[in-house]
């Protein structure tokens, strides 16, 4: 489900002395069915950005499109909006409060009233959907699970009310590499299986140049950069003055190629690790590569 952002800004506290303009004008679509990574530094409005897509926050002018639906200042919040685009905090699992891990994930559904049957059984797909055994962990405290599990948990909870968008607020956040790369992997395959409209915010250079096939780069409350990993990435330059960096695949690419000949140098778009290590072998296994 496509969403686009026509001169959207936000000013928290307006009118009194703590005043703070969060965003301006930012004009931007994201495409149904694409996979955006939005990054930026502390305070360059990604959090805010992200509360408008699901009407948490409304903008103090512009507007946002959706389908058949529009947010604009005067617009009353609305159900429909949010059953839509379900939103994923930093942290998630924060969120948790239920005594056992079904009546969690159940708790969205039932809050739109559907019956508890379909409820139970929409918390049963979600739980799978994410890789936990609903009958392992349905009877149990969320509070008793691991971190990772809780995340999952968190997870299963959003993909219960079946939203079209699912937007990720750095949903790796503080999980160990392993574990990062687990979830990670599961959302993708979900945002795959289901055709999802899937919005990461991300520090992780790695993450959006391994997910995402659009960029959104922030700084100030605007978009300032914005095209495909291979367009973005390309302007590292740019980036460093943003105090942003390059996925660290880049980083090696561009010193193998100082020592590679110019018509065996190695594409920048192998953003996957194992791709680039695939390459590379077979760079290594051709006659005359030259390495």
């Amino acid at each position: 489900m496509q969403i686009t952002l026509e001169n959207v800004s936000h000013i928290y506290g307006k009118g009194t002395p703590f005043e703070k303009t969060a965003l301006t004008n930012v004009s931007l679509t994201i495409p149904a069915g694409g996979y955006v990574g939005i990054i930026g530094q502390t305070g360059s409005g990604k959090s805010t950005l992200i509360q408008h897509l699901n009407g948490l926050l409304k903008p103090t002018s512009g507007r946002l499109r959706m389908g058949e639906w529009e947010i604009t200042p005067e617009t009353k919040r609305t159900s429909e909006w949010r059953k839509r685009v379900g939103l994923v905090f930093q942290y998630p699992e924060h969120q948790l409060f239920e005594e056992t891990v079904a009546k969690d994930v159940a708790y969205g559904p039932l809050n739109f009233d559907l019956p508890e049957e379909l409820a139970l059984q929409r918390a049963k797909e979600a739980l799978e959907i994410v890789g936990l055994d609903y009958e392992a962990v349905k009877d149990r405290s969320p509070f008793q699970l691991s971190g990772g599990q809780m995340r999952r948990v968190a997870i299963a909870g959003v993909l219960a009310m079946q939203p079209r968008v699912l937007v990720l607020d750095e949903p790796t956040a503080g999980l160990d590499p392993a574990g990062r790369k687990s979830i990670l992997e599961g959302i993708y395959k979900i945002h795959q299986e289901q055709e999802l409209t899937t919005i990461l915010v991300t520090h992780s250079m790695e993450e959006v140049a391994r997910y995402a096939d659009l960029i959104v780069v922030m700084a100030n409350g605007q978009v300032v950069m914005q095209g495909s990993p291979e367009e973005v990435f390309a302007q590292e330059e740019k980036l460093r003055q943003l105090s942003l960096d390059v996925p660290e695949t880049i980083s090696l690419i561009k010193e193998l190629n100082e020592h590679l000949p110019r018509d065996r140098q190695i594409p920048f778009g192998l953003f996957r690790e194992e791709e680039l290590v695939q390459h590379v072998l077979s760079m290594l296994a051709s006659k005359g590569a030259g390495v």
